[in-house]
């Protein structure tokens, strides 16, 4: 086709423009009908847009606006049509199957408001679990914002800040962003101009990031309902039956068809509170959770970030009075789920607490209340802190506290208790692994393998807020249930005096989280108060509790045999307590700044007995404070062990009897054999922490009395625990079981969901004795604990006494061959009565791997132990040289030997070849 000439063009071109500049004059002459027309275009979410008229303009006409007055919205009215309306609450709400409109005022607008989140029901599998605080990172703060025709819903960030005003507020804002969560059109205005949103959008979706610890599960809007919607005058609670949908390629216990998997989600919603809540700043000499902000108005030179402990905003009712009641004090509802038998010490237990805070000016700051059985309210309204007994048989409990992200104020806190921790028989006792054996004492004890384990578990999940103030003391305490039990059975105690044990125990661990609500960390350095042989007298612990601080883990007090039983928990608060509770709430006058030297004069006592302090952060398996460890107990972790020791020696013989009646299977024997097995294992694993051991201090320059912020362990206690380690745990005569209780120990015969089958359900006596021994070996000749030892050397003036990796071979040497040292005499061996028994030829061979992989310098040891592990296998090929000519051996110790020459002389050929 030809084309037109360039001038017919033209006059076109000025047609189609005139008739554009007609449009748009009709347009600006009638914008309420464009506005309805515009209204009905699906936006980019495919939900109903308002019109995208600019905000100054909507704000102008705000006044007008009154059920969808303005002609441009559909009326408020057909908008609402058959939904629920919830009036008279924080924020107006209109409630339908899967929409939750809400009536946003333009003073609700940029109004910070704190979101809390809980798990109302849960699927019972950790961390999905009934009763469990959620989040990831600090508590969410959102705001309500308008941008154009939408609401955009934004979680602040809370972490950066600078003064008001200042040139670093404009760079900050520049720096960091918040983070926009959802964009919700404007559907259409209600009454006072406000703006009518659907949250649905918000509620009815992943917004918790469950799928974030379901893989392979999404969220389904279509199979998600309400549970609950209520408003109140200061807050929102919004309970979501939330299901999740996969493929159903996973079975879990607890769900019935994991294709759709159900979980109760609490929202509650109030606006952060505006107080006279004043700050404190945090000092790391005594342990509290911390809300922490990097300040930009801070000078270049200076520490930025602003560390604020979290606490209760506790004030006097009379200011001027020594002591006063609080103008409100911290209210504990204990759950109706509570059995009734539980009420009293754990009712106790909470209010032990007002001891310390008497002692810091406040009578009853802590009021115990009973929620009443007809009670509606959710424990996950921020209204209610509240005592949770939960049956989700985790083995768990938590102390969690939600606060204020911008000062650390504490606005809410729930206690969870998992009543399987009363379960004292349980399976994971029946058989043993690495793995398992590793958790009970404490993880990766070498740093290679410690930076593995974290490189594996995804940042988000490390630092989600219920895995920092996840609390597991709860799940040892079920072993320390079961242990009591069983002595108490073979000593013939009395059924109340299990109670009492009980009893004692619950009202601890309930001191325990109740701190943790009232911002209190972990002290595990609190268990070195008294020595062993103070621990059962009961006119100290009575006053003090067995530990300095219930915020340690305590492992049940039994007294060695021919010791008079005392307390077998704490059954008060400690010195710790008292010290921490004056530090962070006792009131001081003046600024957050001003209070500064009366708190350091406070945190200055560190070096007074009892108030030493060590948390999660000091007690890994690679940290190397002895006396920083979970379940230990005592200043004496020798003379401990060995009353742990014998405690398990007097029992063993009789305990297949002393735990099982006539007509009962004998699982509950297999299971209370590996209780006494661990308990045994697990205060050597204890003492063995000496060896390389560095005592730790967070003491300050100048605290009376204070040690040194490192202290290397005292060699003659270095050496006492390689004494107890040679006698207990590298001898054959600590498992020297009656065969006839092998075979005895049999597992449970269910077979059904919730009950896992035995590998063997014979017992394997070598494999699980010797998983302990290689444990404390590993800890013994771990490249960590060579390394500490080897610098120690360095660390300890040349006319002080020091152990040196030198003499900590030679001993293990000595030890674990010892009958190569030994003088045979006339006695003639037999395969029934070998030279080198079966449990020692097993330990015999790990011990030369462990020395084969030093003397290759195939670990991270120093290079002295190198060298020395080359000269100690050299000896040791020698002595069995002569020892293996003898006509006297039996076959199973000739052909150890002759094996065990072997393996020395390729690794003795391999470091020659691999050397320079």
């Amino acid at each position: 086709m030809a084309s037109k000439p360039w001038g017919y063009r033209l006059l076109t071109s000025f047609f189609a423009i005139g008739c554009l500049l007609t449009a748009l004059t009709a347009r600006a002459a009638e914008p309420e009908q464009d506005a309805q027309s515009e209204a009905a275009k699906p936006a980019d979410d495919g939900k109903v847009s308002a019109s995208s008229d600019d905000s100054s303009s909507s704000e102008k006409d705000s006044d007008k606006k009154s059920d969808g007055a303005d002609s441009k919205y559909p009326p408020l009215s057909k908008v609402t049509k058959d939904l629920k309306t919830i009036d008279d609450g924080l924020i107006k709400l209109h409630q339908g199957d899967d929409k939750l409109l809400a009536e946003l005022k333009p003073a609700d607008l940029d109004k910070d408001y704190i979101v809390l989140i809980t798990i109302a029901k849960g699927i019972g599998q950790r961390p999905i679990l009934g009763g469990y605080s959620w989040g990831f990172g600090d508590d969410w703060v959102w705001q309500f914002r308008k941008v154009g025709e939408r609401i955009h819903v934004v979680r602040r960030n809370v972490r950066f800040r600078a003064d008001s005003g200042s040139p670093s507020e404009k760079a900050v804002a520049m720096a960091f962003t918040d983070s926009v969560l959802y964009s919700l059109p404007i559907i259409t205005r209600g009454s006072g101009g406000s703006y009518v949103v659907d949250l649905g959008q918000v509620f009815l979706s992943d917004l918790p990031q469950i799928s974030m610890v379901l893989p392979g599960f999404t969220f389904s809007k279509s199979r998600s309902t309400w549970a609950n919607v209520e408003a109140h005058p200061k807050n929102l609670e919004v309970q979501v039956a939330a299901t999740y949908a996969s493929a159903g390629r996973d079975d879990f216990d607890t769900v019935p068809d994991s294709r759709g998997v159900t979980v109760g989600v609490h929202y509650s919603i109030s606006r952060l509170p505006e107080s006279n809540y004043k700050p404190r700043l945090a000092d790391d000499r005594i342990g509290y959770f911390l809300t922490v902000r990097k300040d930009y108005s801070k000078a270049e030179n200076e520490d930025r970030f602003v560390r604020y402990i979290n606490r209760w905003n506790l004030q006097k009712a009379d200011p001027d009075a020594e002591k006063s009641p609080p103008k409100e004090p911290i209210v504990f509802w204990l759950e109706k789920t509570i059995p009734y038998k539980y009420r009293k010490p754990i009712r106790d237990g909470i209010a032990e607490w007002n001891k310390a805070f008497e002692k810091a000016g406040f009578y009853d700051a802590i009021d115990v209340r009973q929620q009443p059985d007809d009670a509606t309210w959710e424990p996950g309204d921020i209204n209610y802190n509240t005592f949770r007994w939960i049956t989700s048989s985790a083995g768990f409990a938590m102390g969690p506290s939600r606060v204020n992200p911008l000062t650390g104020e504490i606005l809410d806190a729930d206690i969870i208790f998992d009543a399987d921790f009363l379960q004292t028989w349980k399976v994971r006792y029946e058989t043993f692994t690495p793995e398992g054996i590793a958790a009970m004492t404490g993880g990766p004890i070498d740093l290679e393998s410690y930076r593995q384990q974290q490189s594996s578990t995804p940042i988000a999940l490390r630092h989600r807020h219920g895995e920092r103030c996840s609390c597991n003391l709860l799940h040892g305490m079920s072993q320390q249930f079961a242990l009591g039990a069983s002595v108490g059975a073979v000593r013939k105690r009395s059924p109340e005096d299990l109670e009492k044990l009980i009893m004692q125990g619950l009202k601890e661990v309930t001191m325990h989280e109740v701190g943790h609500t009232l911002g209190l960390r972990h002290n595990f350095k609190a268990s070195a108060l008294y020595s062993p042989a103070e621990l059962n007298d009961v006119s100290k612990t009575s006053k003090t509790g067995l530990t300095a601080s219930v915020m340690d883990y305590s492992p049940v007090n039994l007294a060695p045999p021919g010791t008079e039983q005392g307390d077998y928990y704490s059954t008060t608060i400690g010195p710790y307590d008292y010290w921490a509770i004056e530090y962070g709430y006792k009131p001081l006058k003046g600024s957050t700044e001003a209070e500064l030297p009366e708190l350091k004069k406070i945190a200055a006592r560190s070096g007074e007995p009892g108030l030493a302090y060590l948390t999660d952060e000091d007690t890994r398996g690679i940290d190397p404070d002895p006396h920083s460890i979970r379940f230990d107990m005592s200043n004496d972790l020798v003379g401990w062990a060995k009353g742990q020791a014998a405690i398990v020696a007097d029992a063993m013989p009789e305990i297949v009897e002393s735990v099982t009646d006539e007509g009962d299977g004998y699982e509950k024997a297999r299971r209370a054999f590996g209780v006494l097995l661990s308990t045994h294992g697990q205060a050597m694993f204890m003492a063995s922490r000496y060896v390389g051991g560095v005592y730790v201090s967070r003491s300050h320059v100048g605290d009376e009395n204070a040690p040194s912020p490192f202290e290397v362990v005292d060699a003659k206690q270095q050496r006492e625990a390689l004494d107890l380690i040679e006698e207990q745990v590298f001898s054959d005569k600590p498992f020297d079981i009656p065969p006839k209780m092998y075979n005895q120990l049999a597992p449970s015969r269910w077979s059904h969901w919730g009950q896992d089958v035995v590998d063997r359900p014979d017992y394997p006596a070598h494999e699980v004795i010797l998983l302990w021994q290689e444990r404390i070996l590993d800890r013994l000749l771990s490249p960590l604990t060579l390394t500490r030892v080897h610098d120690s050397e360095l660390k300890t003036p040349s006319d002080q006494d020091a152990l040196t990796t030198a003499e900590l071979l030679d001993r293990l040497t000595a030890a674990i061959f010892a009958e190569l040292d030994a003088d045979p005499g006339d006695r003639e061996y037999t395969v029934r009565t070998p030279a080198v028994s079966s449990l020692r030829r097993n330990l015999q061979r790990v011990y030369l791997e462990r020395l084969a992989r030093l003397a290759l310098g195939s670990t991270s040891a120093p290079q002295d132990c190198q060298t020395l592990a080359y000269a100690e296998l050299k000896s040791l090929e020698d002595k069995m040289a002569n020892v293996a000519d003898s006509d006297k051996l039996d076959s199973y110790t000739s052909a150890h030997l002759l094996e065990s020459r072997a393996r020395i002389e390729k690794t003795l050929d391999a470091v020659m070849l691999t050397s320079p």
